[in-house]
């Protein structure tokens, strides 16, 4: 519209434009009524003066509004900033970007490398974690899933179950196989237990250590076996050896297996030719047991069950008894009940109890309903000459349960500090007295069998930390040693050439070795150290003995007087490491060693495979079948 004259009838371009500016300006018609005069000169629809402005370029309108039409002006900065702001918004809001309306499109292919690591990882996740299948298609999982990748589409429970998990089993499997291909004495321990899950099967489950030609312990669960048969010794001992079979092991190569003392695994395993091993943590819990049966500490025990119940069922108890921890300034803890298949839980309770002493009076004596559950004094006191009894001994099993360092060797010392624990002194009343006698008989009769006494000592002779320490008679110990040496010396079974500690360390680091290789500074260094020429001439000397055609019992006499020569180590220190360095020095003595050190002192590994078994075939999963249960068991334990 013309200022102060008729409108003028102007039109915008036919091609569709965006700025705003237009609702200004245009084009007139042509004469002949058809379409728009086009020629990239438009005109202000108020003043009627026209604007350079081709290419669709628009920067000249601006100005000339800007200089001629203020207030129009303003309008377009106006509506240009309001429609910029909905633009936005609808953009943010609604409008996906072309990289997002890509991904909508877009996932990763079921074969892509993607999407088969992301499998992998989920099914590490099920396994490692011990979670079940189901939870891949949990709300929760898949918006994780979601938000962290969005490109992956999660399969199905039953793609886990049927595909990725069995898949991931025979990986693992093959890698456990090449691991124990590598060993040449083994150990074992097995356990017998029944799944909580509802079905309330019966599983056996086994486990496997050995020295690598590196000397490091490697252990690993091999089976988690559905076992109805009845448990008799033949029957486990029939499925053992499937076992066996199944992993390439021959009794041979068998030096020891470790159970609990019940009857049925003892019958089975004690008189092969692998020696059978009651695990120490059940046995000194069999001996405390025996003294928790004397009358007047079964009498207190169960006072003090009786306080710990009448606690753990009342909310209001609990409550009463934070406030006099606080008032008191007593450290704020539970009260721990004990549970009868779980070694020293009886001595936890007990000491709980008597930390929280005073609470737990307190709060009794202040409700008169409940002084029934307040234990006698002459209770007390028993109480704390059994906790100061079973204190000294309560972390043995856990530091012997290890599966990562040498234990066997460790308990010829242990069972030494428990006879001084155990020896009767002037103070001691009756009711000690009687206590360590008990604990003390019964430990010595089920470590009395000599074969059982032969292994424990050439372990813990073979053990660089201890050496004839600790032998009651050095000369019988030396002499079993040197007969085992003998043994072994004629034994076949040896590291496989390939597999000797060098080439495998070449192997893991990716290098090889080459004759024409010229030695490092730091190579021709160590060559001149005290401890590599102390290394040639021994090595000089063990060759000076074979030229002579020494036989094994004078080689070994030999290897054994150098050994003892040599410093003991700390009590800290790795025994594996120092063997690692003195092979070559001790080949005979070594191969004890080997076959005696991977031994370990409790079956503590199997009670722990039944453990995670008993998380994986939960009531929730009690309809997963016994091969999955396997699965899933194995992979727990052998995934690094």
């Amino acid at each position: 519209m013309a200022e102060g004259g008729e409108p003028t009838e102007l039109f915008p371009p036919l091609k569709k434009t965006k700025s705003a500016v237009w609702e200004y300006f245009g084009y007139h018609k042509k004469r002949d009524g058809h379409g728009l005069e086009e020629e990239g000169r438009p005109t202000c629809k108020t003043c009627l003066r026209t604007v350079a402005a081709r290419g669709g370029n628009t920067s000249n309108m601006i100005a000339h509004l800007r200089e001629h039409h203020p207030s129009l002006y303003a309008k377009f900065k106006d509506s240009s900033s309001s429609g910029s702001n909905r633009a936005s918004t609808s953009k943010a809001e609604g409008q996906p970007t072309i990289q997002q309306s890509f991904q909508k499109q877009i996932s990763y292919a079921a074969t892509s490398k993607h999407a088969k690591d992301l499998n992998n990882a989920v099914a590490y996740f099920i396994a490692k974690d011990m979670m079940p299948f189901q939870a891949v298609e949990k709300p929760g999982f898949l918006k994780l899933m979601k938000t962290a990748v969005p490109l992956y589409k999660v399969p199905s429970r039953t793609f886990f179950s049927k595909n990725e998990i069995p898949k991931m089993y025979a990986e693992v499997k093959a890698h456990v196989q090449k691991q124990v291909a590598k060993g040449v004495w083994f150990s074992a321990t097995t356990d017998l237990w029944t799944s909580s899950g509802g079905s309330g099967e019966p599983y056996i489950s086994f486990t496997v250590h050995f020295l690598s030609p590196e000397w490091e312990l490697k252990s690993f669960c091999l089976e988690t076996m559905l076992f109805p048969e009845d448990h008799t010794a033949d029957h486990i001992l029939e499925c053992f050896g499937n076992m066996l079979q199944e992993w390439n092991i021959t009794d041979g190569r068998l030096s020891s297996i470790t159970t609990d003392n019940a009857a049925n695994m003892k019958k089975a395993f004690h008189d092969q030719p692998y020696v059978w091993l009651g695990c120490f943590g059940h046995n000194l819990n069999l001996a405390i047991a025996k003294i928790l049966k004397i009358q007047k500490v079964d009498t207190a025990v169960r006072a003090c069950r009786h306080l710990v119940q009448g606690f753990s069922r009342s909310w209001k108890r609990k409550r009463e008894l934070k406030k006099q921890q606080a008032t008191l300034d007593i450290p704020e803890k539970s009260l721990i009940h004990d549970v009868v298949t779980r070694w020293g839980s009886t001595f936890k309770m007990i000491e709980r109890f008597l930390e929280q002493q005073q609470a737990c009076c307190a709060v009794l004596a202040a409700d008169r309903s409940l002084w029934h559950l307040m234990p006698k004094d002459s209770d007390v006191l028993t109480l704390e000459r059994v906790c100061e009894l079973l204190g000294p001994l309560n972390d043995f099993t856990d530091l012997l349960g290890s599966e990562t360092k040498t234990t066997l060797s460790s308990l010829k010392p242990v069972m030494e500090h428990i006879t001084d624990v155990l020896h009767e002194n002037e103070g001691d009343d009756a009711l000690t007295k009687q206590m360590k006698k008990i604990m003390m008989d019964d430990l010595q009769q089920r470590y009395s069998c000599e074969r059982v006494k032969k292994v424990i000592d050439i372990a813990c002779f073979t053990d660089p930390r201890f050496k004839d320490n600790f032998s009651t008679n050095k000369d019988d110990v030396i002499r079993s040693v040197e007969e085992e040496a003998v043994k072994l010396a004629g034994h076949t079974t040896s590291l496989p050439p390939q597999e000797s500690p060098a080439a495998t360390a070449d192997e893991e680091q990716g290098t090889s070795t080459s004759t024409t290789t010229a030695p490092s500074a730091a190579t021709k260094k160590k060559d001149k150290s005290l401890s590599c020429l102390l290394k040639k001439i021994t090595s000089a000397k063990h060759q000076r003995v074979e030229d002579k055609d020494a036989s094994p019992k004078e080689r070994v006499t030999m290897e054994i007087k150098q050994y003892l020569s040599y410093a003991p180590i700390s009590s800290d220190a790795d025994p594996l490491a120092w063997w690692k360095t003195h092979v070559e020095e001790l080949p005979l003595l070594s191969s004890v060693a080997r076959k005696c050190l991977c031994i370990p002192a409790t079956s503590v590994p199997s009670e722990r495979v039944f453990s995670s078994s008993g998380h994986i075939l939960s009531p929730h999963r009690s309809k997963l079948n016994p091969e999955k249960v396997n699965m899933l068991t194995f992979l727990h334990h052998n995934l690094d």
